[in-house]
Formats: C-alpha cells, sequence, structure tokens
C-alpha cells in the first residue's frame, strides 16, 4: 500500500510583538532547518499510520505545531515524519519538546531570541552552521537517554547556555564565532561528554567529576582550580567560560 501523501505545513507570522514557535511531537523523525521564504514555517508531515495528524494552533504571538496522540502508531510500518523550515524575517523564541525521536537541528542564521530543547530518548543532532544575527536570551537543552551531538555552539550568539543531560553520549563543539563572553553550564549523569574548543577561542573550562575521569588534551594548562588555553591566558576577548558537572561518566576537553 503506498504511502500518503504529506500534509503541506505553512505558518505566516503571526500579527503580534513578540513570537514563539514550540513544536510538541511524541514519537517521530524531526527534522528543523532555515527557509528561505516569507513564511515563518513551511514544510511537510509524513504520517503513514494515519492515525497521528499534525496540528497548528495560533494564540497570540504563539504558534504551536503537534500531533494527535494515538498509542496504535506502533502498528504501523515506521515513525510520523516532520520536515520544517524556519524563517529568517522576524526574530522569534523556540521550544521544541519532543519524545523518543531521532531528530536534525540546523539553527544556522536564524534570528532566534531564546531556544529551548527537550528530548525524552532517541538521537539528537544540532548545528548553528551560520551564527544568529540576533542576541539570544538563553540556549537550554534537556535531554534524557539520548545521543547528543551540537555543532558550532559559539555560532547560537547566547550568553548563557545550559546543558543537562541523563544516560548517554555528548559531544559539544564551540565551534564558530564567539561574539560576546559565554557561560556554559554543562551538567550529565551515566554520560560520556566531550567538549572540543578551537584554539584560538579563548576558554576557561572549571570541572566536577563526582566519579568520572577527566581527559585534558594538548594546550590546556591548569591554572586557579581550572583549565585555560593560551588565548584565555593572554586576557584574549570575548571570552567562553564552560562549568562542566559529570557525576557517573567520563569528560574529555580538546582543542581543535
Amino acid at each position: 500500500m503506498p504511502d500518503p501523501q504529506p500534509t503541506e505545513i505553512n505558518v505566516r507570522y503571526p500579527d503580534a510583538k513578540d513570537l514563539h514557535l514550540r513544536i510538541q511531537v511524541g514519537a517521530c523523525r524531526l527534522t528543523v532547518r532555515p527557509g528561505d521564504g516569507e513564511a515563518w514555517v513551511t514544510g511537510t508531515y509524513a504520517d503513514p499510520t494515519e492515525v497521528l495528524p499534525a496540528r497548528v494552533l495560533e494564540e497570540g504571538g504563539t504558534v504551536t505545531i503537534t500531533q494527535s496522540r494515538n498509542e496504535l502508531w506502533g502498528r504501523f510500518d515506521g515513525p510520523p515524519r516532520f520536515d520544517l523550515a524556519l524563517g529568517r524575517a522576524r526574530a522569534y523564541a523556540v521550544t521544541i519538546e519532543s519524545g523518543a525521536s531521532e531528530s536534525r537541528f540546523d539553527f544556522g542564521g536564524l534570528p532566534i531570541t531564546r531556544l529551548t530543547l527537550k528530548q525524552g530518548a532517541g538521537k539528537y543532532d544540532i548545528d548553528f552552521s551560520a551564527p544568529n544575527p540576533q542576541a539570544m536570551r538563553m540556549l537550554e537543552i534537556g535531554a534524557g537517554a539520548v545521543a547528543l551531538t551540537v555543532g558550532n555552539l559559539a555560532n547560537a550568539n547566547a550568553p548563557e547556555i545550559r546543558v543537562d543531560g541523563g544516560a548517554a553520549g555528548y559531544k559539544l563543539d564551540f565551534g564558530g564565532a564567539l561574539q560576546v563572553d559565554t557561560h556554559a553550564r554543562i551538567s550529565t549523569g551515566l554520560s560520556g561528554v566531550e567538549i572540543t574548543v578551537p584554539e584560538s577561542t579563548p576558554v576557561r573550562i572549571s570541572v566536577e567529576a563526582v566519579l568520572g575521569g577527566v581527559d585534558v588534551g594538548d594546550g590546556l594548562m591548569k591554572k586557579e582550580g581550572a583549565y585555560w588555553n593560551q588565548a584565555a591566558l593572554a586576557g584574549g576577548a570575548p571570552l567562553l567560560t564552560i562549568h562542566a558537572t559529570v557525576a557517573l561518566g567520563g569528560l574529555k576537553l580538546r582543542l581543535t
């Protein structure tokens, strides 16, 4: 039996001052990327189950994209799939909450004022492939049993970054162009964590490893209870400050 035709999604910018895009989905494959059109959100939703229709809800400046909940979906071949492109014409906040999903996000060049990502289980692949033209107040990532990879975090243009994780593997790359002094707080449980920072980015890293080991690569020097690279010791700015807490996993620190 052929797959049903995907549902087209086309959301215009609301006539409101403060905009907030919320994506709340269950088990699915979710792709979010930069768009080039005049709309706020465009894309498709494919539901091979035919029992989990997508819904778009608008209330003031908040638009919520979600899907109906139905436990029957697991009896069919393949999970539902969202493929969404986000606009660049106006600044907005983004909140994405997902269940056991496989998610790929590229927020490169999108004017995001605040970004909150929460996933229960699965795989998270996140990238900031180009600098955010809008200062982001806060970037928060909360992940459960998730394999998490984040690239070019400096391009998020967020002075505050928080990553809270559970039991899985996390790779956090602070590549890109650091535009402001940035403080990143990373806290994980039963996880192996790898943090990479460009050698040219001034960085200071403090570590709390309760029952885990710390593997420090070349170019990082211990001073005042933290690890500094040469660019930070020379007083370079803006400065990236990372505080990493690992309870029962290993932490790897590398300059690239």
